[in-house]
């Protein structure tokens, strides 16, 4: 719950500021309209409630939140992830590295790299044990161990449908350790199981563009940047809602059944039974966020350059 104790903690903040009675009595007209939108759009979720769909994007909405700017820049960040132990793990496609860093109650402190990958992107913490990195220049997923020691690579075999154009963008996992790969450029998702071995792939021939994807409760969040809609699959690939439209997306978490859906510089909070929570912009932050992880005790909200952190003790 530590990402909902976040929210609750910013909110109190700003319920303290003079700001805070202009902000209530907008929310309050607002909320009869939010709570139509979402008697009129709702799909349902497998292991879930419902998700509201309606986007809110208006000034009173959005919450400014200071946070703090990790000493360190990278070239070209892509990813982020974070372990259960305090592990947190970037990929850099500038540089061709994979960072890590180990966080504590105080501190974010840098802590080893995997040099020498080709263009590194998408990027998945498999079940809170090994990394699963997309290598974007040789065209498949390096899966590392615990030591961040090479374990094997993951690709499409010669027989698959489109295997010869394999151009995988982005990664994720469930819970029993099966790989579902993004190839954004041939509108696919590739599935494998926990050994590599390739069991089927999806088509989204009706996205424009997808770019990232993610896991959660038997199903598939996509985003899809070129629509400006977040879309959501089974894990079996049957279509269950089109969410949106969010300028400049780029991302969706879901981090302790808090969906984050960052476009732009804000990001979007609902809860998994449909409640949409708010925006939160992070002050001071250039250039748009590219990713976002958490644990019990922190946020972690990544651009190109930078990682940026909201922390819940003082």
């Amino acid at each position: 719950m530590g990402v909902i104790r976040l929210v609750v903690i910013l909110l109190a903040a700003f319920l303290l500021t003079p700001a805070a009675t202009d902000f209530l009595a907008t929310s309050a007209k607002g909320l009869h309209g939010q709570q139509a939108a979402a008697q009129s759009s709702r799909y349902t979720l497998p292991h879930a409630d419902t998700f509201a769909v309606a986007e809110r994007v208006d000034a009173f909405d959005t919450l400014l939140v200071p946070s703090r700017q990790l000493q360190w820049e990278f070239q070209d960040a892509r990813s982020a992830d974070f372990r259960s132990d305090g592990a947190l793990f970037i990929t850099d496609a500038g540089s061709g590295n994979l960072y890590t860093f180990r966080v504590d109650s105080a501190t974010v402190t840098p802590d080893a790299l995997v040099p020498g990958l080709e263009i590194p992107d998408g990027l998945a913490i498999v079940m809170d044990t090994y990394t699963a990195v997309v290598s974007r220049g040789s065209g498949d997923v390096i899966l590392l161990d615990e030591d961040l020691t090479y374990m094997r690579s993951v690709s499409v075999p010669s027989w698959a449908p489109g295997a010869s154009d394999f151009h995988p963008s982005d990664v994720t996992a469930n819970e029993f350790g099966e790989l579902f790969i993004l190839d954004g450029g041939q509108r696919r998702v590739y599935h494998f199981n926990a050994n590599g071995a390739f069991l089927q792939h999806l088509e989204l021939g009706d996205l424009d563009t997808p770019g990232r994807l993610v896991y959660h409760s038997e199903s598939l969040f996509i985003s899809d940047p070129g629509s400006g809609k977040l879309i959501v699959l089974t894990d079996t690939g049957r279509k269950l809602a089109a969410i949106g439209t969010f300028p400049e997306l780029s991302r969706v978490r879901i981090i302790d059944n808090v969906i984050w859906v960052l476009s732009g510089g804000v990001a979007h909070l609902f809860s998994m039974s449909g409640e949409h929570i708010g925006n939160l912009k992070p002050e001071g932050v250039a250039g748009p966020l590219y990713d976002v992880a958490g644990d019990s005790n922190r946020v972690f909200l990544l651009t190109g350059s930078s990682l940026y952190f909201w922390s819940l003790t003082p």
